[in-house]
């Protein structure tokens, strides 16, 4: 009988599909980036130069440092901390938790697939769609210095989302205590985060020259679910920084603001945190991933990075300036 053949052939003895230690791009320096994507219009091009991606690279390891460090302040001042959530110190570890899978798991998606694709957004094309037998045009558009890759992204945003919503869900676990929606809230989306259906899935674009570009890449089911962590987040921000804000109103260096703000405004400011976080990350997603504009990329978690430090600022707040 002869050999059955499968469509999947292996490569070629010897064939450069084989070799473990190819590298993109193939420089030995993390500062040497590659060619801009051919996928790129010249204009856009100019802005994938290495000085741009190697700024877009910096912002994002930044937040790694930061997120260090609020943790570490959220340690050191565990009992003062505590005094706002009841004296419960299991409750501060649920609050460092949801800054950890925030900050490091979020984090650490986003960063490999952008070190995948060379630190460059450009515009995608699927993998899973090239058929056997492809012509050449198909087997270009998904080699790694042409575009980006659609499957990848779409696995680093479950991903992503993934530790966001467990992240949300914690902090609001930490505020609020072992209450039924709390713990809803975070094992339930962590679970359909986990355990899901995949589809259906979300099909959102952005009209950009004229052209209709796929932005969200996400299931429906963990779409949702963090939306619910996202609200009750809101709320949670609102419950636990909003007062240590108000009893230490206006900032001693800043005294005119108390005639800008209003006084039932000022609990509010506890919001700022996380709707600044949530404006990098829409502005990254829906914008820069839809203009492959390398300094859209930047600017967006410069948004990103200030939010998480204004959750350092408020934490710093609470421990130095609000009544215990």
């Amino acid at each position: 009988m002869p050999p059955s053949t499968s469509p999947a052939q292996a490569p070629a003895a010897g064939s450069p599909l084989e070799l473990p230690d190819l590298v993109y791009p193939p420089l030995p320096w993390g500062f040497q980036k590659a060619a801009p994507k051919t996928s790129l219009s010249p204009a856009l091009a100019r802005t994938a130069r290495p000085l741009v991606l190697n700024l877009v690279e910096l912002i994002h390891w930044a937040s790694f440092p930061l997120g260090f460090w609020i943790l570490a302040y959220i340690f050191v001042h565990a009992d003062v901390i505590a005094t706002h959530v009841d004296g419960d110190l299991m409750r501060v570890f649920w609050l460092q938790l949801g800054m950890a899978c925030q900050v490091f798991g979020g984090g650490i998606s986003g960063i490999l697939m952008h070190e995948y694709e060379g630190w460059q957004i450009t515009p995608f094309r699927n993998i899973l769609g090239l058929q056997q037998n492809a012509p050449s045009q198909d087997v270009a558009q998904v080699l790694v210095p042409n575009f980006n890759n659609a499957w990848l992204r779409a696995v680093a945003y479950q991903m992503l989302f993934s530790f966001q919503t467990a992240g949300l869900g914690f902090f609001s676990l930490g505020v609020f205590g072992a209450q039924p929606v709390p713990l809803l809230l975070v094992f339930g989306g962590i679970a359909i985060a986990l355990l899901g259906p995949s589809e259906p899935r979300t099909r959102f674009f952005r009209v950009v020259d004229g052209e209709a570009r796929p932005v969200l890449p996400l299931s429906w089911s963990l779409l949702i679910v963090f939306a619910l962590n996202a609200l009750a987040n809101l709320i949670a921000c609102h419950h636990f920084f909003g007062p240590t804000i108000a009893e230490a109103w206006p900032p001693t260096l800043l005294p005119w603001l108390a005639a800008v703000v209003p006084a039932w405004l000022v609990p509010w400011l506890a919001l700022l945190a996380p709707l600044t976080v949530a404006a990098g990350g829409a502005y990254e997603g829906w914008v820069a991933e839809s203009s492959f504009n390398q300094w859209q990329h930047f600017i967006a978690f410069v948004l990103l990075t200030l939010g998480l430090g204004l959750y350092g600022l408020f934490y710093w707040h609470m421990v130095n300036v609000g009544v215990h």
